[in-house]
């Protein structure tokens, strides 16, 4: 265990993020049943992001969710120990390196932006593409290509990225060394109920729904958890990665589980 650790950080750059179709580019969509997730694949040195604490610019290639069979669960971490709906990943690798496989294994190869999601009254425009494309990825290694690009800054909690919770952890690839810079955004958006239900209408390979698609608690080394703002009640951050206490001061980390596939 360590002490927590509050730290001053730039804001982000988020190049192209709040750009939709004028790029003229698509995104390709892909039901991955093997290992549970819907992933949307994003041309490479597009997009990309930096500040925030991150060392160097990380360009992302995709994106993905994880989610619950109800609302109470879904998330891969907690706050303040509440789970989410579900959680979004945005997934990039830095730029020093020539390509994501080449940065996958190094220290600083790769960053992740997480957000928590939850369910509302209302239809959350920024996730349109859930309704119009999931019906078409209901089948394991089902695919949409050449979808016209949509803007993905909408999708985070766009005025308070300035709020977030950072750590070095891993994806839980085989043989994938602990190479990714994890910031998960303290506030949250909301999706409706007729897009949460379009996640869970998804299938694995074996027809099985796929739905709890986040990781169980597996115990890892400590190391420090910095939060990047001051409140007299900083809420805890607890997840399938990480457990902060709140009352004692004090940072207990367990394995985060990003399900990854490129």
């Amino acid at each position: 265990m360590s002490d927590t650790k509050y730290e001053k950080m730039t804001d982000f750059t988020l190049t192209n993020y709040d750009r939709p179709s004028s790029l003229n580019l698509t995104f390709t969509a892909t039901n991955n049943g093997k290992i549970g997730t819907v992933v949307f694949k994003v041309p490479p040195n597009i997009y990309n992001v930096s500040g925030g604490g991150l060392k160097g610019v990380f360009t992302t290639v995709q994106f993905h969710f994880h989610w619950g069979s109800n609302d109470s669960i879904g998330s891969e971490h907690t706050l303040d120990g509440k789970a989410f709906a579900a959680e979004l990943h945005f997934v990039s690798y830095n730029t020093k390196y020539s390509e994501f496989k080449d940065a996958k294994n190094k220290s600083d190869g790769l960053a992740v932006l997480g957000v928590f999601i939850e369910v509302g009254d209302r239809k959350n425009q920024a996730f349109s593409f859930l309704d119009e494309y999931l019906g078409k990825l209901v089948n394991s290694s089902s695919s949409v290509r050449n979808i016209t690009t949509f803007a993905l800054a909408p999708m985070l909690p766009w005025t308070t990225l300035h709020k977030f919770f950072r750590y070095h952890g891993s994806l839980t690839i085989p043989g994938c060394d602990e190479s990714v810079t994890w910031t998960l955004f303290n506030d949250s958006v909301q999706i409706s109920r007729e897009q949460i239900e379009c996640l869970r209408s998804l299938a694995y390979a074996s027809g099985k729904k796929m739905v709890n698609n986040y990781r169980p608690v597996q115990p890892l080394n400590t190391r420090t958890v910095k939060n990047s703002f001051l409140h007299p009640s900083c809420p805890l951050l607890n997840s399938t990665s990480i457990i902060i206490d709140r009352n004692a001061g004090l940072f207990s980390l367990l394995l985060l589980s990003a399900l990854f596939k490129h």
